[in-house]
């Protein structure tokens, strides 16, 4: 059910919603759930999602909003219990390796839906590019970067010729599809750090330099070569210049009129924010007293994750934040092979995450969810090397 969840995650809400119940019915009835708990516990990044959410917790205490809207805000942050459910139930390698073996050939076959569709300039979803047949482009390329940091580990692997050259293959149809096809600009900065975080973890960091360089070189190279990619960032450009002028309401625009009114907001209230719950009514009454028109939009996001949790849950919930994540990677190197791959996708949600809230979002908060709790998973063999480290 989670492979399942996981696959259908950026690609079908319904389903994804479905798989994802069902996980919860088949493992509260299989007798295990306590043992399960147990071992999710017993593990670091279990420790540092308990203590996290408590904090949450503690903030809607002190948050002036209705109950409500408290546990709503909980609520959207449940991808974190699928993370400790999981770490768990992933108690054997093989399960993981069916996992990372199971994502990556169903998108080679999304990966090849795409790419026809966006030859021939078919639209399959209302308001959707052609070749966007996921929810949105940003979910899509999301899905993606996970793939293509999947294959990216599978290469190394001792695979025979022909699972050599379908990993390859499926290499340059994620590329293509990330760098030419989608118009998700956020993939387009995951893409490389996470690449370099993942290829430092495989030949080590001593050769981070040259690493880096080759990175530079590819991202530039595709920069030259696509289009899409040159089009979506002048725009970017044209929008965060003109955002002060423009009567017109864009997607940097607002983003900037975002991160300028919580940060703000946050200087008010540094070290214990407003309380969990409260971005979008505090907010919304200060943008709304400062500014007219688009600029005095309301919103309950403020497109970047780092700064909804700092003015919910203050300076000490952005460093407990910023604690499991940092728990959550260095978990991921050492529970190897496939430990690297969930720390790797981390890695780019984190930088994905600057410009949305991408650990929140259903599409890619439970993709991250599902490959962080099954590959962070220690066995016991993982578990020992880590302590010894």
């Amino acid at each position: 059910m989670t492979i399942a969840a996981a696959i259908a995650a950026p690609i079908s809400t319904a389903i994804a919603s479905i798989a994802s119940v069902a996980l919860l019915v088949f493992w509260l009835l299989s007798g295990q759930a306590v043992q399960t708990l147990k071992l999710s516990w017993q593990q670091p990044v279990g420790k540092m999602i308990m203590l996290f959410f408590a904090w949450l917790i503690i903030g809607t205490l002190y948050a002036e909003t209705d109950w409500h809207s408290k546990l709503e805000t909980l609520s959207s942050w449940k991808k974190l219990v699928y993370v400790f459910l999981l770490l768990g139930v992933f108690q054997q390698s093989q399960w993981q390796k069916r996992f990372v073996y199971s994502y990556f050939i169903a998108m080679v076959m999304a990966g090849m839906i795409a790419m026809p569709l966006w030859a021939l300039d078919l639209i399959v979803r209302d308001g959707r590019e052609a070749g966007i047949f996921m929810t949105n482009h940003a979910t899509q390329s999301t899905a993606f970067v996970a793939a293509l940091l999947c294959a990216i580990f599978l290469v190394q692997e001792p695979l025979n010729p022909r699972w050599k050259y379908a990993v390859w293959a499926g290499i340059a149809i994620f590329l293509f599809n990330i760098f030419f096809i989608s118009t998700g600009r956020s993939g387009y900065l995951a893409v490389p750090i996470a690449a370099v975080f993942a290829f430092g973890s495989i030949y080590g960091y001593s050769k981070l330099p040259q690493i880096i360089g080759t990175a530079a070189i590819m991202l530039l190279a595709f920069g030259l070569s696509s289009n899409t990619l040159q089009d979506r960032f002048r725009l970017a450009w044209d929008e965060q210049a003109s955002y002060k002028s423009s009567q017109d309401l864009t997607s940097v625009g607002i983003r900037v009129v975002f991160y300028k009114n919580t940060v703000e907001l946050i200087e008010k209230a540094p070290w214990f924010g407003y309380g969990t719950s409260s971005f979008k009514p505090t907010y919304s009454q200060y943008a709304s007293a400062k500014s007219q028109g688009w600029r005095g939009t309301s919103t309950s996001d403020p497109h970047n994750q780092y700064l909804f949790v700092w003015l919910e849950n203050g300076l000490i919930g952005l460093l407990l934040f910023f604690a499991y994540i940092m728990v959550a990677l260095r978990q991921g190197m050492y529970n190897k092979p496939y430990g690297p791959i969930a720390a790797s996708f981390l890695v780019a949600i984190c930088a994905s995450s600057l410009f949305n809230s991408h650990f929140k979002t259903f599409a890619e908060g439970y993709l991250l969810a599902f490959f962080l709790g099954a590959l962070l998973s220690q066995t016991v063999e993982s578990a020992d090397l880590q302590a010894d480290a």
